[in-house]
């Protein structure tokens, strides 16, 4: 036997027994090889298809994984062939013999003379059926995941869109109309105020109804970097890709901007300057594009705790949030709508508050803020029972405040007086709008029992018919 003829049988005896499918037609379109790999795939036997003609270019059933035909001219193989294209890669669903289809992947490389025609073309056929499969899963998965992120995006924009910033007082006038200013752009942000003034949700609110919403937003408590927490966590480096980074195409908000040192000031000044980011151990910068939005306590800005050239470029827009003592107008708004928070996670449902209940929640300080006054209310919806809001209720210190004796007991109760009738009408008239004129859940929302908002509405001359 000679040396040829000894390496086309093994040549044979290779392509018979790869688990791939190996085929070859001539440029009569005449199977010269079909292996058991393709007998396998496709139940057709070698011995029915060697020498007969190829038609699977003529099978109306062979299509892409779009659904589209392979019949006729767009038979990938048949291109090869006719010398169209150099060499083709195609995904196709076949019909078996026994019935039933199969998916393969076929690689078709073109043999040419020495004069370069093309003499025939091979075939590397490849069953990707179970493939397929996981991959359509996956594709249902990430349309579903991808649903998902959209519903979730939706319920943020809803729950930091303005509606979720309650207020009639016109110290918070000039602050919603930054906020939505800040909207608009992509400017820096400061925001400054006391403890508890939800300079957070501020910060959300622009994000998620500004230019950067559908990027990330990434909060870092700075307070951590103050003590001790490596800086690689920030910037990057030492395998982690960095907080600046993870917020890129979205927003940056640095929570008590004041409490970071000032060598990591000086960092992140540079790093917003160039727009780009230095990893630790790292001479390369890493583009970045970020917004950002600071918080501080004003009292630190005063003491200058925050560079000036830092504070400079944080402050391009400074919104300053008022104390919640500074807008008691909105007290009530706000119980109302904590109240409502905290019923649809399972605490008791309250439908009236008591007067009582009202002169303490109105006449107190709130040194905490809105933070202080959620507290209270979660404290009180946990630890009473029933569907009235009673003093015994409220958080002990709270509860044993006693109202100034004498001249400030009665200017303290004027006072009172004229800030609960001022935001009554207001307050029935905004639960109202929200509820979209469903007096039920208006009195919900108000903490009152639906006889009672009847009462106040006919009181206060406000016409049901007005406010739907």
């Amino acid at each position: 036997m000679s040396d040829k003829a000894v390496r086309e049988l093994r040549l044979e005896e290779a392509l018979s027994r790869t688990l791939d499918g190996v085929f070859v037609v001539n440029r009569d379109r005449r199977y010269v090889l079909f292996n058991e790999g393709c007998s396998r795939i496709t139940g057709h036997d070698a011995g029915e298809l060697v020498g007969s003609q190829c038609r699977c270019h003529e099978a109306v059933d062979c299509e892409d994984e779009y659904g589209r035909s392979l019949a006729g001219r767009l038979c990938p193989g048949l291109r090869v062939l006719r010398g169209e294209q150099p060499a083709a890669r195609q995904r196709m669903r076949l019909a078996r013999k026994a019935g039933g289809t199969v998916w393969v992947e076929t690689v078709y490389t073109p043999i040419r003379s020495p004069g370069g025609e093309v003499e025939c073309v091979v075939g590397v056929m490849r069953d990707i059926t179970e493939l397929m499969e996981k991959e359509r899963h996956l594709v249902g998965i990430t349309e579903d995941l991808r649903g998902q992120v959209e519903r979730l995006k939706g319920e943020l924009r809803e729950t930091y869109g303005f509606a979720g910033i309650i207020s009639q007082s016109p110290a918070m006038k000039p602050v919603l109309e930054q906020i939505k200013a800040a909207c608009t752009n992509a400017s820096a942000v400061l925001i400054t105020g006391e403890a508890g003034t939800n300079k957070e949700g501020v910060a959300r609110t622009i994000h998620y109804n500004g230019l950067q919403k559908d990027g990330p937003f990434v909060a870092v408590s700075c307070t951590a970097f103050s003590r001790g927490t490596p800086e690689a966590e920030l910037f990057g480096g030492g395998g982690f890709k960095g907080l600046l980074r993870a917020a890129d195409g979205g927003t940056l908000f640095l929570e008590d901007v004041h409490t970071l040192v000032q060598a990591v000031q000086a960092r992140l000044l540079r790093a917003f300057k160039d727009r780009a980011v230095r990893p630790a151990g790292s001479d390369e910068q890493v583009p970045v594009d970020v917004r950002v939005i600071a918080s501080s306590e004003s009292p630190a800005l005063e003491e200058g705790a925050v560079r000036h050239d830092l504070y400079y470029f944080l402050s391009v827009i400074h919104i300053q949030l008022p104390p919640l003592r500074e807008r008691k107008e909105d007290i009530p708004l706000l119980v109302g709508q904590t109240i409502e928070q905290f019923s649809n996670k399972g605490l008791r449902r309250v439908k009236e508050v008591g007067e009582r209940v009202w002169d303490l929640l109105v006449s107190h300080d709130w040194p905490g803020n809105e933070r202080d006054l959620t507290h209270a209310i979660e404290s009180a919806l946990a630890s009473g029972q029933g569907p009235t809001l009673l003093t015994t209720d409220l958080p002990g210190p709270l509860r044993g405040s006693r109202p100034p004796s004498g001249g400030a007991r009665g200017a303290e109760t004027a006072l009172l007086d004229q800030v609960l009738a001022q935001v009554e009408k207001s307050a029935i008239l905004s639960a109202l709008k929200r509820a979209g004129g469903q007096r039920n859940r208006a009195a919900q929302m108000l903490g009152i029992s639906r006889s009672r908002l009847y009462r106040r509405l006919e009181s206060l001359g406000i016409s049901l018919s007005k406010v739907e």
